[in-house]
């Protein structure tokens, strides 16, 4: 579960924050940035082997695991209660995101032949709805890939004592503010 987040999963979120940063040099370096990516030799191949089956692997694994609904009162602080809910009701919400946003991105401009560009992004921003649905989801999802770093870093070893685990938290939780402000302001800049 956690190779899975931090690796393609991760990796895709970073790497997608970054490709839609080039907005703000202006609409077309993202435009010419997103048409490089989308010709690609063997787009769809490297989209599906390196996004959308690792995202529904990880999906899967994560809805059942909120399924069975584990406890862990006995395991940790209140403070870490409430982030192990945060950490499954955030994963819910940026996987429905995931889903809209790809499908009427990505796999709509795949669909469609409709190049993906920076009106189109504008476009379907400027309605407050779908504005406010993105501002959302992408504060879902940098919440729950920072905070699932957290879980990674112990999961793997890395953080094991108290004092290691304080340090982490205070480092991914200030990961989440970075991510989340500039994944809002890319979104801000496209309206």
């Amino acid at each position: 579960m956690s190779i899975t987040g931090m690796l393609p999963v991760g990796a895709f979120l970073v790497q997608h924050l970054f490709s839609n940063a080039y907005i703000f040099i202006s609409p077309e370096a993202y435009n010419e940035h997103t048409k490089f990516l989308t010709s690609l030799p063997m787009v769809v191949l490297i989209e599906l082997g390196l996004i959308y089956v690792p995202i529904l692997l990880h999906a899967a694994f994560g809805l059942a695991i909120v399924y069975r609904g584990e406890s862990n009162i006995a395991h940790y602080t209140q403070f870490r209660n409430w982030m192990f809910f945060l950490q499954r009701a955030s994963g819910v919400m940026a996987l429905v995101f995931i889903g809209v946003h790809a499908s009427t991105t990505r796999i709509k401009s795949f669909l469609t032949g409709q190049e993906m560009t920076a009106d189109t992004m504008s476009a379907i921003l400027k309605d407050p709805l779908w504005f406010w649905f993105y501002v959302v989801g992408v504060v879902m999802v940098t919440f729950h890939f920072a905070n699932g770093l957290w879980s990674f870093l112990i999961t793997w070893g890395i953080t094991i004592g108290k004092k290691a685990q304080q340090v982490s938290t205070a480092l991914t939780m200030g990961l989440f503010v970075v991510m989340g402000i500039w994944g809002v302001a890319i979104l801000l800049k496209f309206t």
